[in-house]
């Protein structure tokens, strides 16, 4: 059955589309990286700045989008020689293949959450949109338990801006609760 014309389409698209995002990762990497370098520092000397954290993070993203454009250039090139794949090389044939998307109204929920996060972290503030973002996605995967959801969001939102504004010194946005910030 695995073999019948509309799911090799099927499986075509979805190689077609994993190759895609695989190739987009690292120069969205280095777009990452460069927006870093951009923020600007302090006037004052100090070892972890306000452009620490981005750069780190950009750093960890290229180098594991590189590896994963690295293993997906092997495993075209493995089905491009219709090769058995290769235990030694870590290759996985596309039948037992555990990370491909199977739950796609999950996959968008969380990217549409991820955008909107990103869209609504100036005008309504880190705690805000951190909280409406984690209490959304904790409740979407945990609904039985939205009340707990609730308040480990808010919890977590609230120490990490603690962490960052008065531990780090690293300002963050307050939106609409200015006044309490």
């Amino acid at each position: 059955m695995s073999g019948t014309p509309a799911r090799r389409k099927e499986g075509a698209v979805a190689r077609m589309v994993e190759t895609a995002f695989t190739v987009l990762l690292p120069i969205f990497s280095m777009f990452f990286i460069w927006q870093a370098i951009q923020v600007t520092e302090p006037p004052r000397n100090i070892v972890v700045g306000p452009r620490t954290f981005p750069l780190l993070i950009g750093g960890m993203m290229l180098a594991i989008s590189v590896v994963l454009l690295w293993q997906r250039w092997r495993a075209r090139a493995a089905e491009a020689s219709a090769a058995a794949p290769d235990p030694q090389l870590g290759l996985i044939p596309p039948e037992e293949d555990e990370t491909s998307i199977s739950d796609w109204p999950a996959f968008w929920s969380v990217l549409g959450s991820l955008l909107a996060l990103f869209l609504l972290l100036e005008p309504l503030g880190f705690v805000t949109a951190l909280a409406l973002f984690l209490f959304g996605l904790s409740t979407l995967f945990g609904p039985r338990r939205w009340l707990l959801n609730l308040v480990i969001s808010v919890a977590f939102s609230m120490s990490f801006y603690y962490l960052f504004t008065r531990v780090l010194e690293i300002p963050l946005p307050n939106g609409v609760l200015t006044s309490l910030f």
